[in-house]
């Protein structure tokens, strides 16, 4: 099988680079193993950890970490991608918003998080006022989000002082047909009854009953877990309001996200509609060389089988993806075996508390100032590195990690159009 360009991850960043190469023409090709880190997202797209404007940040950002995924993108091009993301999600029927600044969007467990986009039916703190009144309410046995733990920390944010935040539950009695035990339920289970009955009604009438018996007058804006349905869920969301005459947002869950699965199946069916081909639970295992170029990849139903290409994009994440492996001595890139940073002493590897700085989320793939994977010391020139699987960034302290995945994977395809012509 020969394709134009062949990408490696199912992820932000492995679609991100395949559109932007399937729209541009090319023949294109997206290996996905299985479920990507989207799965356990927000749905937010994090720029960089700033009060103000992230994009102002960047440049002494940049400057100070020269050799930062970002630094190898650079900043039109950074902005660039962020706006494709926005417009290809905006044609599948998903919003994202942004603001000047790094608006707050609430977590399940009631603390704000900076980010720079954001689904517009997220529960979100920007520079409008807050309301008076606040109720979070989540559907009667749904263990992955508890309205009064987010309550109690929303309340100590100095922007709540005078907002009352209540909570509530949802009863449905449909949810009883499920065989298991009641307080087993997950936002995927929720959503899948949703999507299969019409309960709009049954919604509206238990979120009418709940602002009824609060008793507060101005009990107008509700937040619920994101477990309404797996598909798009603004209309839902629009059609209660109108039923309730409340303003509904939805904050995502511990995983699975659906927040994050809609934006993986919004990108995905973009691509497919550009004219790519999307093959999952394919997993590469090794590739096979001319010189310093990649000729093709096998996967998990053996090496007969060549999977060619001009150029690919490896996009395969980091640990939690398989794209990185942990050795005793080191860590290993599985596919390419391409040059990696590490720390050969273990014990140099994690900070010895939770919130230090832990060396080994800087660790992953080398890369050259175009994004070529490096192996032996010398660039693949067919081969380039995107998102997660790379080094020299740490997306947790920095608040970079869907920006970086983003911005190097439409990079990564730049450079193979560029080369194309």
């Amino acid at each position: 099988m020969k394709f134009d360009n062949i990408v490696i991850g199912g992820g932000m960043a492995g679609l991100s680079a395949a559109l932007r190469l399937v729209e541009a023409g090319q023949k294109t090709l997206l290996m996905a193993s299985g479920q990507s880190a989207l799965h356990f997202s927000s749905g937010s797209v994090d720029l960089l950890e700033s009060e103000g404007d992230p994009r102002a940040a960047l440049p002494a950002f940049m400057a100070a970490h020269p050799d930062h995924p970002y630094s190898k993108v650079g900043m039109q091009n950074i902005e660039a991608s962020l706006a494709d993301l926005q417009r290809h999600c905006a044609e599948q029927g998903l919003p994202l918003v942004r603001h000047d600044t790094n608006h707050q969007r609430l977590t399940p467990i009631g603390t704000l998080k900076r980010t720079w986009l954001s689904p517009d039916t997220c529960a979100c703190v920007t520079d409008a006022p807050i309301p008076d009144v606040l109720l979070l309410a989540t559907l009667e046995g749904f263990r992955d989000f508890h309205p009064a733990l987010a309550a109690a920390n929303l309340a100590t944010h100095p922007r709540f002082a005078h907002c009352r935040i209540l909570t509530g539950e949802i009863r449905l009695p449909q949810l009883a047909e499920f065989s298991r035990n009641p307080h087993e339920f997950r936002s995927a289970d929720i959503a899948r009854l949703c999507d299969k009955h019409h309960l709009v009604a049954d919604l509206a009438r238990e979120i009418s009953r709940m602002v009824q018996e609060s008793g507060v007058p101005g009990c107008r804006h509700i937040v619920l877990p994101a477990c309404l349905s797996l598909g798009l869920v603004g209309p839902r969301l629009a059609e209660l309001e109108q039923r309730t005459g409340c303003t509904i947002k939805e904050v995502a869950t511990m995983p699975p996200s659906l927040i994050g699965m809609r934006m993986q199946e919004a990108l995905k069916r973009r691509f497919i509609a550009l004219g790519g081909t999307f093959l999952t639970s394919e997993r590469v295992l090794g590739a096979r060389y001319e010189g310093d170029r990649v000729v093709g990849v096998h996967t998990q139903n053996g090496d007969d089988q060549l999977f060619e290409a001009d150029n690919f994009v490896l996009a395969s994440g980091s640990f939690f993806s398989r794209g990185l492996e942990s050795r005793l001595r080191g860590i290993r890139e599985p596919i390419f075996d391409a040059d990696v940073l590490s720390l050969e002493e273990r014990d140099a590897w994690a900070g010895r508390r939770l919130f230090d700085h832990h060396p080994f989320m800087g660790f992953g793939v080398k890369t050259d100032d175009k994004l070529r994977v490096l192996r032996g010391g010398k660039s693949l020139t067919n081969l380039y590195g995107a998102g997660s699987v790379l080094a020299h960034y740490d997306p947790i302290r920095e608040g970079s990690g869907s920006g970086v995945a983003v911005a190097t994977g439409w990079q990564a395809a730049g450079h193979i159009l560029g080369a194309a012509q």
